[in-house]
């Protein structure tokens, strides 16, 4: 058995028996990536330029774009050069840092989904007091929140980590997560194990149920004054923060249950996928919904194109 210092190399055997597929999944990938940066940045630098967007919704979106990015950044490359590798190696500090990054991009997100639902809330409910209840340094607090939290409490939970000694170097995944690292350590881990069910509780599951309750009184204010137009608009505007809320939770859910299935035998590749499927649909489905669902970024999009069209014919 190896011992911690020879352990400078961990093998991420999610990759096993793939074979030629992987050229395919090279491919796809690939081209999702690169529809991934189109995507968000373009909603992104359009939030960015129009001052008409600098509005609490599209600033809160505009943090949930910003962090898709860094999260992706962060599994994709990396992905792409393993699925043309041979073998596929990582240093110990990179499944560090990689692991930083997962989880971190899963807190933030959560968090600013939560912020998001805590506005819609706040716009529909209150809509006399809106402005100071979201107000600009409220605003600004929750979204240093939403990004601080996240960081300090997983660089706690990655530096105690770093400190195990290793006795394998088998990560049996496709990325690295700490739970994956930590299991490959030859010491007592119920530490650590206690901090990151901590950590997820309060930056996942805590904010799901905040969610929860804010569209639960969303929908309870929406049907009392069912009759007023205004409610209904602004109903609609919840419409594209569900469907990320929901396709989010899937990809966590799609976590908690992957190991019960590799005990099932359930097919490889089909784990291979659930386990990065909180990389795959949020990343791509968080701008087209917005794109297409909000009324001022798709009108801004609609006119950006023809000013692109008429530029050219010109």
């Amino acid at each position: 058995m190896p011992n911690q210092s020879q352990v400078e190399l961990l093998v991420l055997s999610g990759f096993n028996g793939l074979n030629q597929l992987r050229y395919l999944y090279f491919c796809i990938t690939c081209a999702g990536y690169l529809l991934i940066i189109l995507f968000n940045v373009s909603i992104l630098t359009l939030i960015c330029v129009k001052q008409n967007l600098h509005q609490s919704m599209y600033i809160f979106l505009a943090n949930l774009l910003l962090n898709t990015l860094i999260g992706c950044a962060a599994f994709y490359p990396k992905l792409l050069h393993d699925l043309l590798s041979d073998v596929q190696l990582i240093s110990r500090t990179g499944c560090l840092l990689q692991a930083f990054f997962v989880h971190t991009y899963v807190c933030v997100e959560c968090n600013i989904l939560t912020v998001m639902a805590f506005d819609r809330y706040a716009a529909i409910a209150h809509p006399l007091t809106y402005h100071s209840l979201v107000s600009s340094s409220r605003v600004h607090g929750l979204l240093a929140a939403a990004w601080i939290l996240p960081v300090a409490a997983h660089t706690c939970l990655l530096s105690l980590s770093s400190l195990l000694p290793l006795c394998g170097f088998y990560v049996s995944r496709t990325f690295c997560d700490n739970r994956s690292i930590t299991y490959l350590s030859c010491v007592d881990i119920s530490l650590i194990s206690l901090l990151e069910l901590v950590f997820v509780s309060a930056g996942v599951f805590l904010p799901v149920l905040v969610i929860f309750g804010c569209y639960i009184k969303i929908l309870a204010v929406s049907f009392q004054v069912s009759k007023s137009g205004r409610a209904n608009k602004a109903l609609s505007t919840c419409v594209p923060h569900l469907v990320t809320y929901a396709s989010f939770v899937t990809s966590i859910v799609f976590e908690v249950v992957q190991p019960a299935l590799a005990a099932k035998n359930f097919p490889h590749e089909f784990r291979v996928v659930m386990s990065m499927e909180g990389f795959l649909l949020p990343p791509v489905l968080n701008p087209l919904i917005y794109g297409l669902k909000l009324p001022d970024i798709r009108n801004n999009i609609g006119r950006m194109f023809k000013s692109a069209a008429a530029r050219h014919c010109a």
